[in-house]
């Protein structure tokens, strides 16, 4: 009978602290504890998934158990090392926190502790993502994890270390895994690959390592995908991982980038027509491109090592072409106006359409307006204007209204700075607002400070809402209980008015200046 079939992720599980890559910080720590034998009674792993919590909860399970034990150096050959290898351990009861989260569970695992261990010298438990167990039963297990018996170790694992509750962490020595670096993967894999005695590029490891994102666990299987895909040849190619994983779009982000620096909007459109007949998701695409105007912003700074870059060397070439092509500042605007569209795609209810036109205005960098240069016009802009006295009195903005009488105004609204003390004061407002109705608040909110008359604040609201100030008295007595709690100045007051609008520009700075305001407007 043909022996079964073992996956790679558990043929080459590590089996000694040492095999363990990538958490020198935690093995070091807990070998050297062993071999002291100041044996902790409870541990608490947490960190990403894939890196190596249940594996090392197994090493320290064979290094209680095996038959020279405790020791840091389990000898692999004793019965219980290799029934802990082989996944039958007598006295290793590994339990799943998901589906025995309650506290009928958590009582059973208390009556079964009593029982000593049937061959080895510690019953071991591990409980994997503990954090979903409940509160109740984890406050069932309070006392049992604090004064477990002499032959009991527990050891939890979770990805998610703040939902444990802290009287469960107080009782554990508590370490925290890493999420592994490309390099690490790299070496964990090419060992992998020479056991096997199947050969590789260079660059399909690295892309491999580069799409698990630190974990051990994906890039094994992602790299079992490759053996099976290249079992004939027993070769594995940059052109394979690409084929398989279909990860690595940066030939779609290349494209794109080469259509910016053209400036060709035929070419922008075939591209969107055909980025998504390939079904490509506009939110993953602009996220992907998120991380390369990272790297590119990276090589900006002088950075060439494509191990710091994390990207393959004709990736980085490629870049150097899109960073080179534009100055320091162009750079920070495309930046600055990707993140801003990503924001509009991510929440859209059509996407695809928010994403053409949006990606379009990248055609022509003078379009993008940074968010550092609204506040710096606006700084400019306000240095005349008489700033609100501590509690908010506007006693100023008479005079200041009457130096800018001669001055031309902007055909629309152009909100307050942020640093102004009468928008603070408005934010003030929405706080208190947000804890009385947060439904009123969701209205409010969208209104933009504009000026003061008087000790009258001036804010701007999309018709829509307007309408509901003039209508909802709610509203009115919402804003008179809020003032007296921020000044003690009884003539200041609000006003709300319609908005003004601009072009496109004038709503981008709005968009990028202000709270946020009316979806359909922009």
């Amino acid at each position: 009978m043909a022996e079964n079939y073992k996956v790679i992720a558990r043929k080459y599980r590590p089996q000694t602290f040492e095999e363990v890559i990538g958490q020198e910080h935690i093995t070091k720590t807990i070998s050297k504890s062993i071999a002291q034998k100041k044996i902790a009674h409870a541990y608490l792993f947490s960190g990403a998934h894939g890196v190596g919590k249940t594996s090392l909860a197994r090493i320290i399970a064979k290094a209680l158990n095996c038959v020279n034990g405790p020791t840091d150096k389990p000898c692999g050959v004793c019965p219980s090392c290799t029934q802990i290898e082989n996944g039958t351990p007598l006295d290793v009861i590994e339990i799943d926190g998901a589906s025995n989260r309650g506290i009928e569970n958590i009582r059973t695992i208390i009556e079964n502790v009593r029982i000593s261990p049937v061959a080895g010298k510690y019953k071991v438990y591990i409980i994997d993502e503990v954090h979903q167990i409940t509160n109740e039963a984890f406050n069932a297990l309070l006392k049992t994890l604090e004064e477990p018996p002499a032959h009991v170790v527990f050891i939890l694992a979770t990805t998610e270390a703040d939902r444990v509750l802290p009287t469960i962490r107080s009782r554990c020595q508590q370490y925290t895994f890493k999420s592994l670096g490309i390099e690490d993967l790299e070496k964990i894999l090419k060992g992998i690959l020479d056991k096997e005695n199947i050969k590789y590029d260079e660059e399909a490891i690295f892309l491999i390592a580069k799409q698990a994102r630190g974990s051990v666990r994906d890039s094994e299987t992602i790299l079992e995908k490759m053996i099976a895909y290249t079992t004939d040849k027993k070769y594995i190619t940059s052109a394979d991982v690409n084929a398989v994983v279909g990860g690595n779009n940066f030939s779609f982000v290349k494209e794109f980038f080469d259509i910016i620096m053209s400036e060709n909007k035929k070419s922008y459109f075939e591209f969107v027509k055909k980025l998504f007949e390939d079904a490509v998701d506009p939110r993953t695409f602009i996220n992907s491109v998120i991380e390369y105007m990272r790297v590119v912003l990276m090589i900006k700074s002088g950075i060439d090592d494509i191990k710091l870059l994390e990207i393959t060397e004709n990736e980085r070439d490629d870049l150097k072409v899109f960073a080179n092509h534009y100055s320091d500042d162009e750079i920070e605007r495309i930046l600055d106006y990707i993140l801003l569209a990503e924001e509009r795609i991510r929440s859209a209810s059509n996407p695809r359409t928010i994403f053409e036109m949006r990606m379009l205005l990248l055609l022509n960098t003078d379009n993008l307006i940074r968010p550092v240069d609204i506040i710096a016009s606006n700084m400019q802009a306000s240095s005349s204007v008489s700033s609100l006295n501590e509690d908010y009195g506007f006693e100023n903005a008479n005079n200041n209204a009457v130096s800018q009488s001669n001055q031309p105004k902007p055909q629309y609204d152009v909100p307050l700075n942020p640093t102004d003390k009468r928008r603070i004061f408005y934010n003030k407002i929405l706080s208190f607002i947000e804890t009385e109705s947060p439904t009123i608040y969701s209205l409010l909110s969208q209104g933009n400070p504009i000026e003061s008359k008087g000790a009258t604040l001036i804010v701007a609201l999309p018709d829509n809402i307007f309408e509901m100030t003039q209508t909802d008295k709610r509203i009115n007595d919402l804003i008179s209980k809020a003032i007296p709690k921020f000044t003690k100045n009884k003539d200041v007051a609000i006003q709300f008015q319609r908005a003004v609008e601009g072009n496109m520009i004038d709503k981008l700075k709005s968009r990028l200046q202000a709270t946020e305001v009316d979806e359909g407007s922009l």
